[in-house]
């Protein structure tokens, strides 16, 4: 799908009018206009703290198909170091200048490139490309997910992040709304982390205000098993996801029904998303995969996308997600997969949260830590014999540490 701008000739973006918009968007698209056509190809740098000021820079960027790069306006030095080995924009909206830049050994982009910031497996910056039809693949899957209609959003996540600019377009292409303040309303959709969700729920009018939502995606990481069971007590339409920065966001999700009577069902592919396991890991075919990485070999997309996290697939086709590859903890030649050690430990009495890890150890290359926090005294010999009865022995942590 191409980006049109009459999209924007509608009353869509709550609290600013369509006529006061795209003046926001016209702003941008002089400022761009002035670039040459080799200045162009160096793409524009988008680090917008305001989100109407980042939705009317990166409609401007796409609409005259310059290259976007999009940046996290808080990065430290370290971060824009990064960035600044993969690219050389030649405008920037919402930071002072540029950092300074070394020699780029890519440094022109391909009109219409989308660039979107993450992590990736070992650290440090990558850009992932995406372009304005990879991005918006992934919208009509969840619109028939919803059962579809419109969909409106309540955005609370950085529009730097996919989940926070996957927002955007949802609203837009489907005839929806969009608003960015703290409340959710009648209708809404919104992207939350765990981290998010639980705040939300710790006074009566964040659940108030998460009943009325339409539907509350939580994705980013693993909900601990607490958290499902006050989600599954207040009802709330909590919906589980599953997606990356390279699949544009979400490709698999549990209905919400299910979810409130089965926090451990599986996922139902998106669209026309495709899994399969190979070695264990997750391997993604979908319209919405993304080219590549800046700087590194484009993907073949005929073979989908293998990703760095453990699943399996059951027998309805339904997929579950065990953690990161890079994440388990080799103790003895043993595999161990620190988010099932974890949700153990938030089982036991007393412990109001666990984070377990491997530490460096010369008999076993790798032993089973634990930090532990909580507010009363915990008998660790104790906890060791139940966790014996839910988990292998070379599972159970070797070592608990207390911490604030």
């Amino acid at each position: 799908m191409e980006f049109d701008l009459a999209q924007l000739q509608r009353q869509w973006i709550r609290g600013i009018s369509p006529h006061d918009f795209l003046a926001r968007v016209k702003e941008r698209s002089i400022q761009i206009e002035v670039l040459s056509a080799q200045e162009r190809l160096r793409g524009v740098l988008i680090a917008e703290t305001d989100p109407i000021a980042f939705t009317a820079s990166i409609f401007a960027s796409v609409d005259l198909k310059v290259p976007v790069i999009l940046a996290n306006p808080n990065w430290g030095g370290k971060e824009w170091e990064e960035l600044s080995i993969l690219v050389d924009p030649a405008l920037s909206f919402g930071i002072s200048g540029r950092p300074s830049q070394e020699k780029c050994d890519y440094p022109y982009l391909k009109p219409g490139t989308i660039l979107i910031p993450t992590g990736g497996t070992t650290g440090g910056v990558r850009l992932a490309i995406h372009n304005w039809a990879s991005l918006s693949a992934s919208v009509p899957g969840l619109q028939v997910f919803l059962g579809g209609g419109a969909i409106h959003c309540a955005c609370q996540l950085p529009l730097y992040h996919v989940s926070g600019l996957m927002q955007i377009l949802r609203s837009l292409q489907t005839g929806g709304c969009i608003h960015f303040d703290e409340n959710v309303y009648e209708g809404d959709c919104l992207s939350l982390v765990p981290t998010q969700l639980q705040r939300a729920m710790e006074c009566a009018e964040g659940i108030h205000n998460l009943k009325r939502a339409r539907a509350v995606f939580i994705g980013g990481s693993f909900i601990p098993e607490s958290l499902a069971s006050q989600a599954q007590a207040l009802r709330l339409p909590v919906i589980p996801v599953y997606g990356l920065t390279e699949t544009a966001a979400m490709v698999a999700a549990v209905p919400n029904e299910e979810f409130l009577k089965d926090s451990h069902t599986g996922a139902v592919p998106l669209g026309e998303a495709h899994f399969s396991i190979v070695d264990g890991r997750i391997q993604i075919q979908a319209p919405s995969l993304f080219q590549g990485y800046q700087g590194s070999e484009p993907i073949n997309s005929s073979e989908g996308y293998l990703t760095g996290d453990m699943g399996g697939t059951d027998p309805a086709g339904r997929l579950h997600i065990y953690g990161r590859a890079d994440c388990l903890i080799n103790t003895g030649g043993e595999k161990v997969d620190p988010r099932e050690v974890e949700a153990a430990l938030l089982k036991i009495k007393g412990i109001e949260a666990a984070t377990v890890y491997g530490e460096t150890d010369l008999d076993w290359g790798e032993a089973v830590v634990a930090r532990i926090i909580s507010s009363q005294e915990i008998d660790f010999e104790k906890v060791r014999a139940e966790l014996k009865i839910q988990l292998s022995n070379y599972k159970v942590p070797r070592r608990f540490v207390m911490v604030d």
